[in-house]
Protein backbone atom coordinates (compact mmCIF):
# COMPACT_ATOMS: atom_id res chain seq x y z
CA UNK A 1 0.00 0.00 0.00
CA UNK A 2 2.57 2.68 -1.01
CA UNK A 3 1.66 6.46 0.12
CA UNK A 4 2.98 9.32 -1.47
CA UNK A 5 2.11 13.18 0.35
CA UNK A 6 2.27 15.89 -1.39
CA UNK A 7 2.78 19.25 -0.10
CA UNK A 8 2.36 22.23 -2.53
CA UNK A 9 4.15 25.30 -0.64
CA UNK A 10 4.76 29.14 -1.60
CA UNK A 11 6.64 31.03 0.54
CA UNK A 12 6.25 29.52 4.10
CA UNK A 13 9.34 27.56 4.37
CA UNK A 14 9.43 27.42 8.31
CA UNK A 15 5.73 25.99 8.17
CA UNK A 16 6.82 23.37 5.58
CA UNK A 17 9.24 22.34 8.17
CA UNK A 18 7.13 21.97 11.07
CA UNK A 19 4.70 19.89 8.59
CA UNK A 20 7.43 17.98 7.12
CA UNK A 21 8.18 16.97 10.73
CA UNK A 22 5.31 16.07 11.82
CA UNK A 23 4.85 14.07 8.41
CA UNK A 24 7.25 11.99 8.43
CA UNK A 25 7.33 11.36 11.98
CA UNK A 26 3.49 9.85 11.07
CA UNK A 27 5.15 8.28 8.49
CA UNK A 28 8.02 6.01 9.93
CA UNK A 29 7.29 2.63 9.53
CA UNK A 30 5.11 2.72 6.98
CA UNK A 31 6.00 2.59 3.10
CA UNK A 32 5.96 6.52 2.68
CA UNK A 33 7.23 9.32 -0.09
CA UNK A 34 6.70 13.13 0.40
CA UNK A 35 6.78 15.01 -2.15
CA UNK A 36 6.93 18.76 -2.08
CA UNK A 37 5.91 21.21 -4.87
CA UNK A 38 8.01 24.64 -4.46
CA UNK A 39 5.85 27.50 -6.38
CA UNK A 40 8.51 29.67 -5.78
CA UNK A 41 11.80 27.72 -6.42
CA UNK A 42 13.42 29.19 -3.25
CA UNK A 43 16.36 27.57 -1.98
CA UNK A 44 15.71 27.60 1.50
CA UNK A 45 12.43 24.72 0.48
CA UNK A 46 15.57 22.36 -0.79
CA UNK A 47 17.38 23.27 2.54
CA UNK A 48 14.54 22.64 4.51
CA UNK A 49 13.69 19.08 3.43
CA UNK A 50 17.33 18.19 3.27
CA UNK A 51 17.69 19.24 7.57
CA UNK A 52 14.24 17.58 8.08
CA UNK A 53 14.87 14.57 5.84
CA UNK A 54 18.28 13.98 7.44
CA UNK A 55 18.46 11.07 9.67
CA UNK A 56 14.95 9.71 8.69
CA UNK A 57 14.05 6.83 6.57
CA UNK A 58 11.55 8.75 4.90
CA UNK A 59 12.14 10.40 1.92
CA UNK A 60 11.18 13.77 0.63
CA UNK A 61 11.41 15.08 -2.85
CA UNK A 62 11.28 18.76 -3.87
CA UNK A 63 10.03 19.52 -7.17
CA UNK A 64 10.34 23.96 -8.03
CA UNK A 65 7.31 24.47 -10.00
CA UNK A 66 7.67 28.07 -11.88
CA UNK A 67 4.49 28.61 -13.29
CA UNK A 68 2.53 30.05 -10.80
CA UNK A 69 -0.83 28.64 -9.10
CA UNK A 70 -2.35 26.10 -7.23
CA UNK A 71 -3.38 24.10 -9.92
CA UNK A 72 -0.09 24.13 -11.03
CA UNK A 73 1.24 22.42 -7.47
CA UNK A 74 -0.97 20.32 -7.78
CA UNK A 75 -0.75 18.82 -10.64
CA UNK A 76 3.35 18.49 -10.36
CA UNK A 77 2.11 16.80 -7.25
CA UNK A 78 0.41 13.78 -9.28
CA UNK A 79 2.95 13.80 -11.79
CA UNK A 80 6.11 13.45 -9.63
CA UNK A 81 4.01 10.51 -7.57
CA UNK A 82 3.79 8.46 -10.22
CA UNK A 83 8.27 9.60 -10.64
CA UNK A 84 9.04 8.41 -7.23
CA UNK A 85 6.62 5.49 -6.30
CA UNK A 86 5.52 3.85 -9.44
CA UNK A 87 3.26 1.90 -7.79
CA UNK A 88 1.72 4.76 -5.42
CA UNK A 89 -1.98 3.71 -3.99
CA UNK A 90 -2.39 6.81 -2.17
CA UNK A 91 -1.66 10.43 -2.75
CA UNK A 92 -2.11 12.79 0.58
CA UNK A 93 -2.03 16.24 0.21
CA UNK A 94 -1.29 18.72 3.17
CA UNK A 95 -1.40 22.39 2.48
CA UNK A 96 1.81 24.16 3.65
CA UNK A 97 -0.21 25.65 6.17
CA UNK A 98 -1.71 23.24 8.34
CA UNK A 99 -0.65 20.46 10.44
CA UNK A 100 -1.78 17.03 11.19
CA UNK A 101 -2.64 15.93 14.82
CA UNK A 102 -0.65 12.68 15.45
CA UNK A 103 -2.03 9.27 13.63
CA UNK A 104 -3.81 11.58 11.13
CA UNK A 105 -2.21 10.15 8.03
CA UNK A 106 -2.75 6.76 8.46
CA UNK A 107 -6.53 7.33 9.66
CA UNK A 108 -7.39 9.06 6.56
CA UNK A 109 -5.69 6.32 4.77
CA UNK A 110 -7.57 4.12 6.51
CA UNK A 111 -11.06 5.18 6.14
CA UNK A 112 -10.30 5.18 2.37
CA UNK A 113 -9.64 1.83 2.28
CA UNK A 114 -12.40 0.88 4.85
CA UNK A 115 -14.96 2.49 2.30
CA UNK A 116 -13.18 1.68 -0.84
CA UNK A 117 -13.14 5.45 -1.77
CA UNK A 118 -11.61 7.19 -4.44
CA UNK A 119 -11.35 10.83 -2.60
CA UNK A 120 -11.07 11.18 1.33
CA UNK A 121 -10.51 14.02 3.69
CA UNK A 122 -11.28 15.20 7.50
CA UNK A 123 -11.67 18.07 9.33
CA UNK A 124 -9.51 21.40 8.76
CA UNK A 125 -9.53 23.03 12.18
CA UNK A 126 -8.53 26.64 12.11
CA UNK A 127 -9.13 27.13 16.10
CA UNK A 128 -12.73 29.08 16.11
CA UNK A 129 -12.91 30.48 19.32
CA UNK A 130 -14.72 33.49 21.17
CA UNK A 131 -11.97 36.12 20.05
CA UNK A 132 -12.67 35.49 16.56
CA UNK A 133 -15.00 38.04 15.30
CA UNK A 134 -18.47 37.73 14.73
CA UNK A 135 -18.42 37.30 10.78
CA UNK A 136 -15.78 35.27 10.46
CA UNK A 137 -16.95 32.65 13.24
CA UNK A 138 -20.00 32.41 11.31
CA UNK A 139 -17.81 32.01 8.26
CA UNK A 140 -15.90 28.80 9.38
CA UNK A 141 -18.78 27.81 10.99
CA UNK A 142 -20.47 27.21 7.75
CA UNK A 143 -17.48 25.74 6.20
CA UNK A 144 -16.92 23.17 8.59
CA UNK A 145 -19.85 21.56 9.72
CA UNK A 146 -18.41 18.38 11.85
CA UNK A 147 -19.82 15.06 10.06
CA UNK A 148 -19.55 11.42 10.68
CA UNK A 149 -17.48 8.64 9.14
CA UNK A 150 -18.62 7.24 5.86
CA UNK A 151 -19.46 7.49 2.51
CA UNK A 152 -20.41 11.29 1.64
CA UNK A 153 -21.50 12.77 -1.33
CA UNK A 154 -19.36 15.96 -1.41
CA UNK A 155 -16.11 17.23 0.36
CA UNK A 156 -14.57 20.55 0.53
CA UNK A 157 -11.00 21.30 -0.30
CA UNK A 158 -7.63 20.14 -1.11
CA UNK A 159 -6.06 20.48 2.26
CA UNK A 160 -6.45 17.31 3.90
CA UNK A 161 -7.35 15.57 0.96
CA UNK A 162 -6.99 11.82 -0.31
CA UNK A 163 -6.89 10.76 -3.85
CA UNK A 164 -6.75 7.32 -4.85
CA UNK A 165 -4.69 6.03 -8.15
CA UNK A 166 -7.54 4.05 -9.25
CA UNK A 167 -9.62 7.38 -9.75
CA UNK A 168 -6.27 9.55 -10.81
CA UNK A 169 -5.50 7.17 -13.76
CA UNK A 170 -8.73 7.50 -14.96
CA UNK A 171 -8.70 11.39 -15.22
CA UNK A 172 -7.22 13.14 -18.45
CA UNK A 173 -4.69 15.40 -17.43
CA UNK A 174 -4.17 17.68 -16.22
CA UNK A 175 -6.16 16.66 -12.98
CA UNK A 176 -6.26 20.31 -11.67
CA UNK A 177 -7.76 22.81 -13.63
CA UNK A 178 -4.78 25.30 -14.69
CA UNK A 179 -6.85 28.26 -15.79
CA UNK A 180 -7.95 27.88 -11.74
CA UNK A 181 -4.61 28.22 -10.59
CA UNK A 182 -4.80 31.84 -9.11
CA UNK A 183 -8.53 32.24 -8.51
CA UNK A 184 -9.07 28.95 -6.36
CA UNK A 185 -11.72 26.55 -6.81
CA UNK A 186 -9.35 24.25 -8.61
CA UNK A 187 -10.48 22.11 -5.70
CA UNK A 188 -14.10 22.02 -6.68
CA UNK A 189 -13.94 21.79 -10.33
CA UNK A 190 -11.78 18.08 -9.75
CA UNK A 191 -14.47 17.16 -7.22
CA UNK A 192 -17.04 17.65 -9.90
CA UNK A 193 -15.08 15.60 -12.22
CA UNK A 194 -14.47 12.78 -9.98
CA UNK A 195 -17.86 12.93 -9.39
CA UNK A 196 -19.13 12.47 -13.06
CA UNK A 197 -16.89 9.79 -12.93
CA UNK A 198 -18.45 8.06 -10.44
CA UNK A 199 -15.73 8.17 -7.18
CA UNK A 200 -16.88 7.93 -4.11
CA UNK A 201 -16.02 10.50 -1.38
CA UNK A 202 -15.54 9.15 2.54
CA UNK A 203 -15.30 11.36 5.34
CA UNK A 204 -12.57 10.77 8.57
CA UNK A 205 -13.39 12.39 11.39
CA UNK A 206 -10.05 11.13 12.96
CA UNK A 207 -7.68 12.52 9.97
CA UNK A 208 -7.88 15.89 11.94
CA UNK A 209 -5.43 19.10 10.72
CA UNK A 210 -5.02 21.94 12.19
CA UNK A 211 -4.80 25.45 10.26
CA UNK A 212 -4.62 28.77 12.28
CA UNK A 213 -5.89 31.21 10.55
CA UNK A 214 -3.25 33.77 9.63
CA UNK A 215 -3.79 37.97 11.49
CA UNK A 216 -4.96 39.48 8.07
CA UNK A 217 -7.90 36.74 7.47
CA UNK A 218 -9.00 37.50 11.00
CA UNK A 219 -11.46 40.07 10.01
CA UNK A 220 -15.47 40.37 9.47
CA UNK A 221 -14.71 42.09 5.64
CA UNK A 222 -12.34 39.35 4.91
CA UNK A 223 -14.91 36.57 5.67
CA UNK A 224 -17.19 38.38 3.83
CA UNK A 225 -15.18 38.95 0.60
CA UNK A 226 -13.83 35.39 0.69
CA UNK A 227 -17.28 33.92 1.07
CA UNK A 228 -18.06 36.59 -2.27
CA UNK A 229 -15.43 35.19 -3.99
CA UNK A 230 -15.20 31.55 -3.23
CA UNK A 231 -19.41 31.52 -4.27
CA UNK A 232 -18.22 33.80 -7.74
CA UNK A 233 -15.72 30.90 -8.66
CA UNK A 234 -17.79 27.76 -8.21
CA UNK A 235 -20.93 29.40 -9.99
CA UNK A 236 -18.52 30.01 -12.79
CA UNK A 237 -17.06 26.59 -11.93
CA UNK A 238 -20.89 25.09 -12.36
CA UNK A 239 -21.67 26.60 -15.38
CA UNK A 240 -18.80 25.16 -17.18
CA UNK A 241 -20.01 21.82 -15.71
CA UNK A 242 -23.36 22.05 -16.33
CA UNK A 243 -24.56 24.85 -17.94
CA UNK A 244 -26.23 28.55 -17.49
CA UNK A 245 -29.43 27.16 -16.96
CA UNK A 246 -28.72 25.03 -14.64
CA UNK A 247 -26.43 27.30 -12.17
CA UNK A 248 -29.26 30.00 -12.59
CA UNK A 249 -31.69 27.35 -10.82
CA UNK A 250 -29.43 26.57 -8.44
CA UNK A 251 -28.92 30.21 -7.55
CA UNK A 252 -32.83 30.91 -7.76
CA UNK A 253 -33.63 28.01 -4.92
CA UNK A 254 -30.74 29.24 -3.24
CA UNK A 255 -32.44 32.32 -2.07
CA UNK A 256 -34.88 31.42 -0.09
CA UNK A 257 -32.91 30.49 2.98
CA UNK A 258 -31.18 33.49 3.93
CA UNK A 259 -34.63 35.70 4.49
CA UNK A 260 -35.96 32.77 6.12
CA UNK A 261 -33.04 32.92 8.49
CA UNK A 262 -33.17 36.54 8.60
CA UNK A 263 -36.94 36.61 10.11
CA UNK A 264 -35.82 34.11 12.55
CA UNK A 265 -32.81 35.92 13.27
CA UNK A 266 -34.91 38.94 14.23
CA UNK A 267 -37.91 37.15 15.92
CA UNK A 268 -34.94 35.42 18.04
CA UNK A 269 -33.00 38.29 18.39
CA UNK A 270 -30.01 36.13 17.62
CA UNK A 271 -26.89 38.17 16.66
CA UNK A 272 -24.80 34.76 15.64
CA UNK A 273 -27.62 33.52 13.11
CA UNK A 274 -27.93 37.17 11.70
CA UNK A 275 -24.32 37.12 11.19
CA UNK A 276 -24.80 33.24 9.71
CA UNK A 277 -27.24 35.22 6.91
CA UNK A 278 -24.55 38.12 6.22
CA UNK A 279 -22.38 35.57 5.02
CA UNK A 280 -25.18 33.64 3.52
CA UNK A 281 -26.11 36.46 1.49
CA UNK A 282 -22.31 37.65 0.21
CA UNK A 283 -21.94 33.91 -1.03
CA UNK A 284 -25.46 34.18 -3.10
CA UNK A 285 -23.96 37.68 -4.30
CA UNK A 286 -20.79 36.03 -5.26
CA UNK A 287 -22.68 33.21 -6.87
CA UNK A 288 -24.66 35.95 -8.89
CA UNK A 289 -21.65 37.55 -9.64
CA UNK A 290 -19.88 34.87 -11.18
CA UNK A 291 -23.27 34.40 -13.78
CA UNK A 292 -22.46 37.60 -14.54
CA UNK A 293 -18.81 37.20 -15.44
CA UNK A 294 -17.11 38.38 -12.07
CA UNK A 295 -13.73 36.46 -11.96
CA UNK A 296 -12.57 36.31 -8.68
CA UNK A 297 -9.31 38.00 -7.97
CA UNK A 298 -6.09 36.13 -8.60
CA UNK A 299 -4.36 34.88 -4.97
CA UNK A 300 -1.33 37.26 -4.42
Amino acid sequence: MPIVVGIPTYRRPELLRGLLLEVTKQAEGHPVSVVVADNDCDPAVERVAEEVGCGRTVPITVRPVRERGISQARNALVTTAYEVDPEWEYLVMYDDDGLPEPGALMALVDCARRYDADCASGPVDMGITKTYPTLVRSYLLATSAPRREGLVSSLDGGQNLLLSRRLVDRMPRPWFAPHRGLSGGEDFAFFLRARSLGARFAWSPAAVVHEPLPPHRLSNRGALLRAFEENAANADTEVEFFGYGHTLAALGRSLVWPFVNVAGAVHHRDPERLAGVAVSLCGVAGRAAGLAGHRPRPYL
